[in-house]
C-alpha cells in the first residue's frame, strides 16, 4: 500500500512547506524558548535546525525532533533529484526535499537516528518511546512492551497514536478489536485515519499527502483519506473508516480491552 516513506509516517506528516529564508539569521532570531516542535515544523533548512539544536539533545524533546529531521531527510534521499513528470508532482517533490538541501553530500546514518531516539526514550519522552517501537525486531513478541501501550495512547497525541497503531499492525495477520478480528492492512489504515481525526496533519499540504503525489503520482487529493480512497479497495476503505470511529471512541474512553491490549490478544494472528 502507499505508505509514507518513513516508518509509520513520522516526520513526513508533521511538517508543512514554508518559504526559504536565510538559515543563520533565522536561528539567531528564533532561539529557544520558542517551542522546538514549532521550530521543526516551520524550518526551511533542516540541517540548520539540526546543528542549532545538537548541543541540547540531552533534552528528550529536542532529541526527538532532531532525530525526526534526520529521519525525514534520510528517507527523502531517494526522491531528491527525481524532478521528472507532471509539474504538480515536481512541485510536491520540491516541497518535500528543499528543506533537506543542506544535507547534500552528507551521509545520514540510521544509527544516528536510533541513538537519538534511544537516549530520549530513556528520558521518558512519549514521542520517542512510540517511535522506537517501529524499530523493534518484527519477530520480537509484542507482549514484551504491550503494558506500555495504554499509557502512550492515553495521551491521545496524534503522532504517538499513529506510531503505536503502525507498531500494533506490523507483523500481524489480524488484530482483534472487541470481538472482531480485523485484517492488519485494514487496521493499519484505521489507525492512520484515527490519528488524522485527533489532529495529525492530513490536509492537502501535509507531508503525507505531498509524499503520495511525489512518490506515487497520486496528486490533487484533498486529504490523506482522499488519497487512500483513490487506490485502496473500496471494501477495505469502508471497513477502515468504520473501525477508525471505534478506535477514536476507545482512545477517549480508555477502553484498552476493546483495542486488543489485554495479555497476548493476538497469539494466533502472527504472520
Amino acid at each position: 500500500m502507499g505508505r509514507s516513506v518513513a516508518p509509520g509516517g513520522g516526520a513526513l506528516a508533521a511538517r508543512h512547506p514554508v518559504a526559504r529564508i536565510d538559515a543563520r539569521s533565522h536561528w539567531a532570531t528564533l532561539a529557544l524558548p520558542r517551542p522546538v516542535a514549532q521550530s521543526f515544523q516551520q524550518a526551511a533548512d533542516l540541517r540548520a535546525f539540526v546543528e542549532f539544536h545538537l548541543e541540547s539533545v540531552a533534552n528528550p524533546e529536542i532529541a526527538y525532533y532532531v532525530s525526526q529531521a534526520l529521519e525525514e531527510c534520510a528517507a527523502l534521499r531517494a526522491l531528491d533529484g527525481d524532478r521528472e513528470g507532471h509539474w504538480v508532482r515536481i512541485a510536491a517533490a520540491a516541497a518535500l526535499t528543499d528543506p533537506c538541501r543542506g544535507f547534500d553530500g552528507r551521509v545520514i546514518e540510521p544509527r544516528e537516528i536510533v541513538s537519538l531516539l534511544t537516549t530520549a526514550s530513556l528520558g521518558g519522552e512519549r514521542h520517542d518511546i512510540a517511535r522506537m517501537l517501529l524499530f523493534r525486531d518484527i519477530a520480537a513478541p509484542k507482549a514484551e512492551v504491550i503494558d506500555e501501550i495504554p499509557g502512550l495512547l492515553a495521551t491521545q497525541d496524534p503522532a504517538v497514536v499513529r506510531d503505536v497503531g503502525a507498531f500494533l499492525s506490523k507483523g500481524e495477520a489480524v488484530w482483534r478489536f472487541g470481538s472482531e478480528e480485523v485484517p492488519a492492512p485494514t487496521a493499519a489504515i484505521a489507525w492512520e485515519l484515527a490519528a488524522c481525526d485527533l489532529g495529525y496533519a492530513c490536509g492537502p499540504a501535509s507531508r503525507i499527502v505531498l509524499a503520495q503525489c511525489a512518490f506515487e503520482g497520486r496528486c490533487g487529493a484533498g486529504s490523506y483519506e482522499d488519497a487512500l480512497m483513490r487506490y485502496e479497495r473500496a471494501d477495505l476503505m469502508a471497513d477502515a473508516q468504520r473501525l477508525r470511529s471505534g478506535i477514536v471512541r476507545a482512545l477517549r474512553e480508555h477502553d484498552w480491552s476493546w483495542l486488543g491490549l489485554g495479555s497476548d490478544p493476538n497469539s494466533s494472528g502472527k504472520l
